[in-house]
């Protein structure tokens, strides 16, 4: 990564000589979480137990987790108070003030890719967003009885066991689990059927928030159906709730946005470099993968697309396995986890290292749309559908400009042109998920602390025969991930090179 750094601040121009500001590494070890504990809240109440836990702590990998933080940037306190905020946003969906809540969000179950062998764990992104816990089947349940101000938070997970912990590692134990989650009551997951029941029972009526439809855990889905046969509780979806809350970021939850940002933006930087002719798209697929861990990212958001000439102009092209020509351009769309927090990034670049004129028409169209779209974001902060439509107008007015598109077609004839041309939204939510809040329609206005991507782009097939022929078998992409604010849009992926000088200055300066 340091390498990196020499690379492309002694190839890009002298105007952009300080894109790469920060350290890396000063950046991986600011895992600060920016919301403060009050004078209230007594810190002994807040302290991380010691011992080796179920999961990375500041006292067991103090490189990753500074003291008094639960996870990397984040605090006990502020996942008790997302909790708290949770309650009281669902309570508020009820009138009846008769009825308790019982609130079920389970952690996600273990994947097999066969017999014994597991994926890699991913925690299920609501369970982690108000826990922090990333041990798998754990459930968190949240009581609240009727006519009362206070709810009980209670988390179940797997208990101590000598010969599970043999195999898969150690866990954190009830014992244990209470204090570290800050949680009023741990319990064996093992009793959690037993426990709904009761609960459901004696709080009569009540309402029980569970997503029902695509549960993270299946395990456990019959026992939370079979509490609910009687006709006193009635199943409400806390999703909607949960996913307005995540789409406005933390202060803490943007320092992780910025750190995730920076560590995609450099591994497509390295994956630039590193592209010559001749090379596999799976090599690119390599340096991106190392790179993003070599700098802090648990694994990638998701499998690239990494799409040499034509293979481009299928959007989600991830089979990743074909030679790079000289003449072709090169369409990467990847990012990184950390912390279980998503960069989602595209770039196109000329395997050659330099643009054609017909490509560099094209890329520069698509970059000024782009830089025009976030400048739009910024100065009315439209819904995200309102900025695709301006895309689409923005994108058949340039290529009406360059001859790419006939002259004599206007109004919903050229947006539909150019929807064809471009057939995917440009733009979505980011942050925990890659598509983040899924609940929260994109016509909705954007606002400060919302986290989305800008990224327009062109797709044209080599048997479109509806565009000069010497615009065809290319696609392109340009994607940057932009904070909303009060002010200006903060582009935290701006250290991702995408002006054509500077990126033709650094693809295949770098010998692998």
């Amino acid at each position: 990564m340091h390498t990196l750094h020499k690379l492309v601040i002694n190839t890009v121009t002298r105007t952009k000589r300080k894109i790469l500001k920060p350290n890396i590494y000063k950046i991986l070890t600011r895992c600060r979480s920016t919301v403060e504990t009050p004078p209230r809240q007594s810190l002994s109440d807040l302290a991380v137990p010691k011992g080796i836990l179920g999961q990375a702590t500041c006292h067991t990998h103090p490189h990753l987790i500074q003291p008094g933080h639960l996870t990397c940037g984040i605090t006990q306190l502020e996942y008790k108070e997302r909790r708290e905020t949770l309650v009281n946003k669902l309570i508020s969906e009820v009138e009846n003030i008769h009825k308790s809540h019982i609130i079920i969000i389970p952690a996600a179950r273990k994947q097999y890719m066969s017999d014994k062998i597991p994926y890699v764990f991913r925690q299920n992104s609501d369970f982690f967003y108000l826990t922090g816990c990333l041990e798998p089947s754990a459930v968190l349940v949240i009581v609240k009885p009727s006519q009362t101000e206070s709810f009980k938070s209670i988390l179940f997970v797997h208990d101590k066991d000598a010969h599970a912990e043999l195999w898969e590692g150690p866990r954190t134990g009830c014992a244990v689990a209470a204090q570290l989650f800050s949680v009023d009551e741990a319990c064996p997951v093992d009793s959690f059927p037993t426990f709904i029941a009761k609960t459901t029972a004696a709080s009569r009526p009540s309402i029980v928030w569970y997503h029902n439809v695509e549960p993270p855990n299946p395990d456990i889905h019959a026992a939370i159906r079979g509490a609910l046969r009687d006709d006193q509780s009635t199943l409400h979806d806390p999703q909607r709730a949960l996913h307005f809350m995540r789409v406005y970021k933390s202060p803490s939850e943007i320092e992780l946005m910025k750190e995730t940002c920076y560590i995609g933006s450099q591994s497509v930087n390295m994956a630039m470099a590193c592209t010559k002719p001749g090379i596999s798209e799976h090599t690119v697929g390599a340096v991106l993968d190392y790179t993003c861990k070599q700098a802090g990212a648990e694994h990638m958001a998701f499998p690239p697309v990494i799409a040499g000439g034509a293979r481009a102009t299928h959007i989600h092209y991830i089979a990743n396995n074909q030679l790079l020509a000289h003449d072709e351009m090169l369409l990467v769309d990847s990012g990184s986890q950390r912390w279980l927090y998503n960069s989602d990034i595209s770039r196109t670049w000329p395997v050659s290292g330099k643009f054609s004129k017909h490509h560099r028409i094209l890329y520069e169209l698509v970059l000024a749309v782009q830089k025009r779209l976030i400048n739009i974001l910024g100065e009315h902060r439209p819904p995200l559908d309102q900025l695709f439509d301006s895309m689409c107008r923005l994108l058949g007015t340039q290529l009406q400009q360059e001859g790419i598109l006939p002259k004599n077609i206007d109004g919903n004839e050229l947006i539909g042109k150019a929807y064809r041309l471009c057939p995917h939204h440009v733009s979505h939510y980011l942050g925990l998920d890659v598509h983040d809040a899924p609940l929260v329609k994109r016509n909705v206005p954007v606002a400060p602390g919302m986290v989305v991507t800008v990224e327009p782009g062109i797709y044209i097939r080599p048997d479109d025969d509806s565009v000069p022929r010497e615009f065809r078998g290319v696609g392109i992409r340009i994607e940057d991930d932009v904070l909303v604010t009060e002010r200006e849009p903060l582009v935290l992926t701006h250290t991702c090179l995408k002006e054509p000088d500077d990126v033709e200055a650094l693809v295949g300066k770098h010998t692998l």
